[in-house]
C-alpha cells in the first residue's frame, strides 16, 4: 500500500506542475517518490509501478477531456477511448523505468527524452505531456530548448530528479555539487542568452483578434452574420489601438470564417474590403475546398490589400479521431467509421507566407505541439510563427492553458517570435526568447496589439533537430542487451 501511495503522490506532483496554479516547480522533484519505490523493486514490479504512474499522471493531467463540449453519445465512446489512451501512454513511463533498471538510473533522463520523442511520431503522435512543457513559464530555464528542444528540458528535469534522489540516498559532497550544478547551469545559460539580444531596426506590429464565438453555434446560419460583424469590428479596434494606426498583420483564429472564404460572395467581399480599407493584410483560418479532388482542408488564407486572397496553407497534421480517422488514407475502409469526427484531408506543403517585408508560417491548432513542424517552417525562412486555434471545446480547466504553454517553446527552439490567436483564448504574443509580451484571458472577447523587433536567432536546435533523442532510442536497447549479456556471463 505504501508503494501505491508513493506512485500516486509522484503522479500528482508532476500533474500539478502542468496545471495553471503556478506550481511548475513541482516537476523539479516530483519523480522522487517513484524513484524511491522502484529502487528496491524487481524488474517486473518496477514495470507495473511505472505503468501505474504513467496511467495516473495522464489521468490527473488530462482529466479535462471529460468536459469537452461534445455530443453525449460521442462522449461515452471518448471515455472508453480515454482510458485506453491513458493505459497506452503509461507504457512509455513503464518502458523507461524498465530500461533504467537494467542499464542504470543515470540513463533514465536519456531514455525518458527518447521515449517522449517517440510518443510524438506518426499519425497517432501525442507529445502533449512532455515534462519540459511544465517549465514554459520560466524564461531562464526554457532557454536551453534553443540547444536541444523541448525533450532536452525533459531530460534536464529527470536528471535533476535522479540527482536529488542520490543526494537523499547518499549525502556526499560530490552528490551535493552535482545536484547544484545540474540545477544552476541551464539557468546561467538562460541568463546569458537573455542578455545577448541583438540590436535590430526592423519591427513588426501585430493585431490579434479573439472573437469568443461559441464553437457549438459557430457554424449555424443564425450565427454567421454576427461572427463576421464581430471579426470586422475587432479588427478595426486593432488598428485604432496600434501605434500610428499601422499594422504589419492582423490574425484571426482557426476556422474564424464559418464558410469557405475562397468562395466569391458577400462574406468574401466584406473581408477583402476590410483589408483594403485598413490597408492591412489579414490571416484567417478557414475551410478550404478542393473542387478537383473533392476534398476539404482545415486551412488558412492570407488576404492582402487590393489583391484579395493571395496565399493559402492546408493543415499538415490532423487531430486523430477529431479531424479524421488515423491511416484512412492508406486503408479506405476506415473512412466508413463515424465517431462524429470531421472529414478533413491533410495538406502536404510547408507554406511560408510572404507579405511586404514579413515572412511567416501558420500552425493550426494541434500542430503547435509538434516541434518538427515549426522547425521545418523556420528552416524554410519563416521569421514569425503564427498559431491559430479554436480551444473553445476544451472548457476552462487545464486544456487551454496546457495547449497555450506548448506554443511558447516553439519560439525558443527556433529563435523567432510567435503570435497566437485563439477563438475563445488564450491568445498571446511571445518574443524570440519565449517571454510573453501580451496575453488574453479565457472566454472573453478581446484583441491584442503589440510591436516586436523582428529578427531570427540561429539556434543549435534548428541545426540538429531531434538527433540526440533518435540516437538515444537506438542505443538504449543495445546497451540493455549488452548489460544482460554481460550479467549472464558473470
Amino acid at each position: 500500500m505504501k508503494k501505491i501511495f508513493l506512485v500516486i503522490l509522484s503522479a500528482l506532483l508532476l500533474s500539478l506542475s502542468f496545471h495553471p496554479l503556478g506550481l511548475n516547480f513541482l516537476a523539479w522533484f516530483g519523480l522522487l517518490p517513484l524513484l524511491y519505490v522502484i529502487h528496491n523493486s524487481s524488474l517486473s514490479k518496477s514495470f507495473f509501478l511505472g505503468w501505474a504512474f504513467g496511467f495516473l499522471f495522464s489521468l490527473f493531467s488530462l482529466f479535462w477531456i471529460v468536459f469537452l463540449q461534445i455530443d453525449v453519445n460521442i462522449k461515452i465512446l471518448m471515455l472508453v477511448g480515454m482510458v485506453l489512451m491513458f493505459l497506452y501512454l503509461g507504457l512509455y513511463a513503464a518502458s523507461g523505468i524498465l530500461f533504467s533498471k537494467v542499464i542504470g538510473l543515470w540513463f533514465l533522463p536519456f531514455i525518458w527524452a527518447g521515449l517522449e520523442y517517440l510518443k510524438g511520431i506518426g499519425e497517432l503522435g501525442f507529445p502533449w505531456l512532455s515534462l519540459g512543457y511544465s517549465q514554459a513559464r520560466y524564461p531562464l530555464i526554457i532557454q536551453q530548448a534553443s540547444i536541444y528542444g523541448i525533450y532536452g528540458i525533459s531530460l534536464w528535469l529527470v536528471l535533476l530528479n535522479v540527482a536529488l534522489f542520490y543526494l537523499f540516498l547518499k549525502r556526499r559532497l560530490e552528490n551535493i555539487i552535482s545536484t547544484i550544478l545540474i540545477f544552476i547551469l541551464p539557468q546561467v545559460f538562460g541568463y546569458l542568452r537573455l542578455r545577448t539580444a541583438p540590436e535590430v531596426n526592423k519591427e513588426i506590429t501585430l493585431g490579434v483578434v479573439q472573437p469568443n464565438i461559441d464553437p457549438n453555434l459557430k457554424f449555424t446560419a443564425q450565427m454567421r452574420d454576427e461572427t463576421f460583424r464581430r471579426l470586422l469590428r475587432l479588427s478595426e479596434m486593432c488598428q485604432e489601438r496600434s501605434p500610428d494606426k499601422k499594422l504589419s498583420l492582423i490574425v484571426w483564429p482557426e476556422t474564424a470564417t464559418p464558410i469557405v472564404i475562397k468562395t466569391p460572395g458577400a462574406y468574401q467581399d466584406s473581408v477583402t474590403g476590410l483589408a483594403d480599407r485598413m490597408n492591412v493584410p489579414i490571416l484567417t483560418g478557414t475551410p478550404i475546398y478542393d473542387r478537383k479532388k473533392h476534398e476539404i482542408y482545415n486551412g488558412a488564407v492570407l488576404i492582402e490589400p487590393y489583391h484579395k486572397i493571395t496565399q493559402e496553407y492546408k493543415k499538415l497534421h490532423l487531430v486523430p479521431f477529431g479531424e479524421h480517422i488515423p491511416f484512412d488514407k492508406y486503408i479506405p475502409i476506415l473512412k466508413k467509421i463515424d465517431f462524429g469526427e470531421g472529414d478533413y484531408s491533410a495538406g502536404d506543403e510547408y507554406t511560408v507566407f510572404s507579405t511586404g517585408e514579413l515572412k511567416f508560417s501558420c500552425l493550426i491548432c494541434f500542430e503547435s505541439i509538434f516541434p518538427e513542424i515549426s522547425r521545418e517552417f523556420v528552416r524554410r525562412k519563416a521569421e514569425l510563427l503564427v498559431n491559430i486555434t479554436n480551444d473553445g471545446w476544451f472548457g476552462k480547466i487545464s486544456g487551454p492553458q496546457q495547449h497555450n504553454d506548448m506554443a511558447i517553446l516553439r519560439a525558443v527552439e527556433n529563435g523567432v517570435p510567435l503570435v497566437r490567436s485563439a477563438n475563445t483564448g488564450i491568445s498571446m504574443v511571445v518574443d524570440q526568447y519565449g517571454r510573453i509580451k501580451k496575453e488574453t484571458g479565457l472566454f472573453t472577447e478581446d484583441i491584442i496589439t503589440c510591436s516586436l523587433p523582428c529578427f531570427t536567432i540561429k539556434t543549435f536546435y534548428i541545426f540538429i533537430g531531434d538527433l540526440f533523442w533518435i540516437i538515444s532510442l537506438f542505443l538504449t536497447p543495445f546497451i540493455a542487451g549488452y548489460k544482460i549479456f554481460v550479467k549472464k556471463l558473470l
